[in-house]
């Protein structure tokens, strides 16, 4: 009964701090003990030439309860020296939902 308890007590506390959940056009799998993927942000990119120079920008989370760092794109344009982004993809990492990260990838010149 223990057992049961504290298995049900893990999955309620697992899918409350929100770490399951990443919100873009490309979904892909998720897991709740590891996870690191990459996916688009941006949809309109069937023409759309990926520029030479990339940038990154970065937020984490910790236990769902914070969550701290500047993930925009003028930051990851600014981290790449962009003056133009042609192309915008993101990461994400979970870490047991103890620890998420979520980076804003661009590209351009």
């Amino acid at each position: 009964m223990r057992y049961l308890t504290s298995l049900i007590l893990l999955v309620m506390l697992l899918s409350l701090c929100g770490c399951w959940i990443l919100r873009s056009p490309v979904v892909p799998p998720a897991a709740a003990t590891f996870m690191n993927v990459e996916a688009p942000v941006d949809i309109t990119y069937n023409l759309t030439e990926i520029g030479s120079k990339k940038g990154e920008a970065t937020s984490v989370g910790i236990l769902g309860l914070l969550t701290f760092g500047d993930a925009s794109v003028k930051a990851a344009a600014k981290d790449g020296n962009l003056k133009r982004v042609d192309h915008i993809g993101c990461r994400f990492t979970n870490v047991l939902c103890l620890v998420t990260f979520y980076t804003t990838i661009v590209y351009g010149e």
